[in-house]
């Protein structure tokens, strides 16, 4: 759906490297019908053998490293690159994005949930790596990358080693957090609106964010991201994310046919959570229903 998203609203000459391994002949149709002449697709696999080093905590695959991998090996010199997670929905125009100053090899938008480094959500290592704990902490979601200045500050090597070094809870997430150390460039939330920018009690990007900023994100994103929460995959059954029609709208053109999934696990985490009154959402979050692609005008 990502790639559908992209046809419907990116001007420009883009091209989608998609990342894995395992994907026959048939898919690969599927996703060649989806493109245009001006988004194109390409699959590019990624050997296991390869990167049988990086250490993984908790069951990841190696996919969950690709964001981290790709600037180093798999891009090539002097271009900008723009790394989304599978889950997302892009609704507007990226252009801006491309086309803005980079003072860092990576921009990215703060956690909605975490935001910084000492939000005790889960454990991480900031007092072993002596990092203050009001240092900004990005999702991984969306990340903007200069190739030759992360190449430059070896960023892949490193973020590899702070994995080899801890248990991280956010694996790949948290390795670049702690590498970074908030050296990164801002982007505002709208290029990467998450579950948790939505919700009352469990949204700790109010201590970031400017009102407005977060207004942008939930009334009029640019990327929606469609992350694990307690709201649920779009996909699923029983999901209650509030724009959760921008992917299964896309999903009925593109695979008619598609059928919902049953996560158990995830749907049991949802209804615990609202009878515990944890996913209440913002007032505003509402709109999202109404939410739309931005289509381009050619």
């Amino acid at each position: 759906m990502l790639l559908s998203s992209l046809v419907r609203t990116q001007p420009e000459s883009t091209h989608l490297l998609v990342f894995g391994s395992g994907w026959d002949d048939r898919l690969r149709a599927d996703l060649q019908k989806c493109a245009s002449d001006t988004v194109t697709v390409e699959v590019r696999d990624v050997d296991p053998v390869r990167h049988s080093d990086i250490r993984l905590t908790n069951g990841f695959p190696l996919a969950t490293a690709y964001n981290i991998l790709a600037p180093n090996s798999e891009l090539p010199a002097g271009v900008r690159a723009l790394y989304l997670d599978a889950d997302v929905v892009v609704r507007k125009d990226l252009t801006e994005l491309f086309r803005a100053d980079m003072k860092s090899p990576v921009g990215a938008v703060l956690d909605a949930h975490v935001s910084l480094m000492g939000i005790p959500s889960m454990w991480r290592p900031w007092r072993e790596e002596v990092i203050d704990p009001n240092t900004p902490y990005l999702n991984t979601g969306a990340l903007l990358v200069d190739v030759d200045a992360w190449r430059e500050a070896d960023l892949t090597s490193r973020v590899v080693s702070m994995l080899s070094k801890y248990d991280l809870p956010c694996v790949d997430q948290d390795a670049l957090n702690i590498v970074l150390r908030g050296d990164f460039d801002r982007l505002r939330p709208a290029f990467n609106s998450m579950p948790y920018h939505l919700m009352k009690l469990l949204r700790n990007a109010d201590l970031v964010e400017s009102h407005d900023d977060l207004n942008e994100a939930i009334l009029d994103p640019t990327v929606v991201h469609f992350h694990r929460s307690f709201l649920g995959k779009p996909w699923t059954r029983w999901a209650t994310h509030p724009a959760r029609h921008l992917w299964t709208d896309l999903a009925d053109i593109a695979s008619p046919k598609w059928n919902r999934t049953i996560d158990a696990m995830g749907t049991a985490r949802g209804v615990a959570a609202r009878i515990a009154k944890m996913s209440i959402l913002d007032d505003r979050a509402a709109h999202m229903k109404a939410l739309c692609l931005v289509k381009v005008t050619k």
